[in-house]
């Protein structure tokens, strides 16, 4: 049983119900607020022309010797008069122009709130108008948050379809080996069984690299930050891939320049990093027909501040929009598919680099990859145990 959108909520019903129409508060506030202005002013001049008034026409008064009570009575009739009918003009041209004014000042933030409800209501390209001085500034900030917003979403429809392409190969596979055991196309040896296992452990790396970058999506706060050796770090993870590297027949040399120092990082989140590097060094370094493939880890300690680990290994040419793409989810290169093909032990789900740029971005790092002389490198910055920062890519 599927549940019905509420035809009351409409496109809000995504973000619960509208708020009904309310009481305009800010309006009647900035409407009291001149109204009060204006009468104070007007107070103030009509205290001010009564003192003034007694006083200067009493000194007239005397001054000729004329009595000033029935002449300083009609003066000020006359005078009132005059100023109420000036004043009443006055309050009412202000209370319009402060009526238009008002709505001028807020049509804009009205504006503002309904593109808000439209945001919450799923519609992520709404866009507040383009405006000038202060809400200038607070509807360009809004956008940006939007625009944010939006790319997020596209993000996690993407993500979705990705991740369905992703798992529906192997549960195909696996799949089609049950049903044909189950109707005798195939026997349960051992070879049915390896390709099974083989399709179970690519699932199972699938959801271990998605608990990985999920993960590292929220991880500054659990990070614990030490001073480490970036060479027996990086040596320690090459060990673990001795037998990949053996198989793969890829002779990895190890260089250093500049003058060594200790970078600060987490150790294991490190040994991630250079764990993932490592497997997509083996996976797509393109094999020497001569027999071993020569790649190499290099350790530059020549920036200041920072440390620079560069992984190289022969590859086909690669064009800069590929590059851009190579840290996105679910990206490889169409060589980089033809590879993982061909390789049965590849499970790689186009994760790794993801998995190791939010990584590095977390400790404080920078990454990036590079195509030069018929060689693929993939450079990870990290801020050395006394340094301030990784630099951006030259």
């Amino acid at each position: 049983m599927s549940a019905q959108p509420d035809n009351e909520t409409g496109a809000g019903s995504r973000a619960g119900p509208r708020r009904r129409r309310v009481f305009p508060i800010l309006f009647v506030q900035i409407l009291t607020a001149n109204l009060a202005v204006a009468g104070a002013v007007t107070l103030l001049l009509y205290w001010t022309f009564r003192r003034l008034t007694d006083a200067y026409f009493h000194r007239l008064m005397e001054e000729f010797a004329i009595s000033p009570t029935k002449l300083n009575s009609m003066f000020v009739e006359d005078v009132e008069r005059s100023l109420v009918v000036g004043i009443g003009l006055a309050l009412a041209i202000g209370l319009a122009l402060s009526f238009l004014l008002t709505k001028a000042l807020l049509r804009p933030l009205s504006k503002m709130a309904k593109t808000t409800e439209n945001i919450a209501a799923g519609d992520f390209s709404a866009r507040a108008p383009a405006l000038k001085g202060e809400l200038g500034t607070l509807a360009w900030h809004f956008n940006a948050m939007a625009h944010t917003l939006e790319r997020q979403e596209i993000g996690r429809r993407q993500l979705l379809r990705d991740l369905s392409h992703e798992l529906r190969t192997p549960l195909t596979n696996l799949k089609g080996y049950i049903e044909g055991i189950q109707d005798g196309v195939f026997q349960p040896s051992d070879e049915v069984l390896a390709v099974l296992n083989d399709e179970v452990r690519r699932i199972n790396f699938l959801v271990d690299d998605l608990t990985t970058l999920s993960t590292a999506e929220e991880l500054e706060s659990l990070l614990d930050l030490e001073a480490l050796d970036l060479r027996a770090e990086l040596e320690t993870a090459i060990s673990a891939h001795k037998g990949s590297l053996v198989e793969h027949r890829i002779d990895l040399d190890v260089r250093e320049t500049g003058k060594k120092l200790p970078v600060r990082a987490d150790p294991k989140r490190l040994h991630q990093v250079f764990s993932n590097a490592l497997a997509n060094l083996v996976q797509y370094a393109t094999s020497c027909e001569a027999g071993v493939t020569g790649a190499y880890v290099l350790l530059d300690y020549a920036a200041g501040g920072s440390a620079r680990i560069c992984f190289a290994n022969p590859a086909p040419p690669v064009s800069e929009a590929d590059l851009k793409r190579l840290f996105d989810r679910f990206v490889r290169l169409d060589n980089a598919r033809t590879a993982a093909t061909d390789n049965a032990n590849s499970h790689n789900a186009g994760l790794g680099l993801a998995i190791v740029k939010r990584l590095v971005e977390a400790q404080g790092g920078n990454v990036w990859a590079d195509y030069r002389h018929g060689e693929f490198q993939l450079w990870i910055v990290l801020p050395t145990a006394n340094g301030k920062g990784a630099p951006e890519p030259a």
